[in-house]
């Protein structure tokens, strides 16, 4: 599963790179790559013994879920106002968000060979 999280970053950075403009369809490109981050978490929950017990999964899954989508809201609420204002600026799409896909199929590339071969 974990080469497949890695191989869904580098798709939407090859994406925005090559497309230039948000497609119409990354909303369920979202919610696909959702699925496959989510089922990559509650896998790697599994292996760390979290719902073995006669409690399940359940439980620790929804509270593991719930931590991460209170702290992309966090992280979205400080960062997103700053990147709204940065697209007022011509040079940043020009320049700054290509070079920022460009470090995320880099990323994105290195954690899919690592996940492959190194493990």
């Amino acid at each position: 599963m974990e080469p497949l999280i890695a191989a869904s970053i580098v798709f939407v950075g090859l994406e925005n790179l090559l497309r230039g403009e948000i497609p119409k369809s990354r909303r369920l490109v979202t919610f696909g790559f959702g699925l496959i981050h989510g089922f990559g978490f509650a896998s790697a929950l599994r292996e760390a013994g979290i719902g073995s017990d006669a409690g399940g999964i359940v439980l620790p899954l929804f509270s593991f879920n719930l931590g991460v989508e209170v702290g992309q809201i966090m992280v979205a609420a400080a960062a997103l106002p700053v990147i709204w204002k940065l697209r007022e600026n011509p040079m940043f799409i020009v320049r700054w968000a290509p070079a920022c896909s460009a470090a995320v199929v880099l990323l994105g590339s290195f954690w899919f060979v690592e996940r492959v071969y190194m493990n």
